[in-house]
């Protein structure tokens, strides 16, 4: 079956600390639209080759550059990414505009408990050297994001419950 490609397409930015969910709940999103790009940049960091700290900029520029292609062609694109710095999200904003697609960029946050739980729960990667003072500095990154940036706050306590709003906060596929 072919996806109908939609009148203004979305890019919806997931944005979080790790383990509210933003991955699980994008996936779920994505499957109750056809033709979404489930974009996750964690994902393409994986596919480019050499150390961690030579693939985050690369992966972000190829992810964007997806994103903007697949919008271009009509299609939603759902990215669970934590941004925590407001140059990173202006990077989305520029990308739906050259796609003339419409952004929103939603932080979802869990309860702080279900967080520790599921970090501590998965063994990803990029999450080997998630400790105290990177997750504080994470917070503050996305504080100052939210400070600067219109965004909508989504609680993700139950996955179901969580993508039905999200689906009120964009609209029908």
């Amino acid at each position: 079956m072919t996806a109908t490609p939609t009148a203004t397409p979305w890019l919806v930015l997931l944005n979080g600390l790790p383990g509210v969910g933003k991955s699980t709940l994008a996936a779920a999103w994505a499957a109750r639209r056809p033709g979404t790009l489930n974009l996750d940049i964690d994902v393409v960091r994986g596919l480019i080759s050499g150390p961690p700290r030579d693939t985050a900029a690369p992966a972000r520029a190829l992810g964007l550059a997806m994103a903007v292609e697949h919008l271009r062609g009509g299609h939603d694109v759902v990215v669970p990414q934590l941004v925590a710095r407001t140059d990173q999200v202006g990077r989305f904003a520029r990308a739906a505009e050259a796609a003339s697609a419409r952004l929103v960029h939603v932080l979802v946050e869990a309860p702080p408990e279900a967080v520790a739980e599921r970090v501590l729960a998965d063994a990803a990667p990029h999450r080997r050297d998630l400790g105290p003072d990177l997750v504080a500095a994470y917070t503050a990154g996305l504080a100052d994001v939210a400070r600067t940036r219109a965004l909508l706050r989504l609680v993700n306590d139950d996955v179901a419950d969580a993508v039905v709003r999200l689906d009120a906060l964009v609209g029908p596929a």
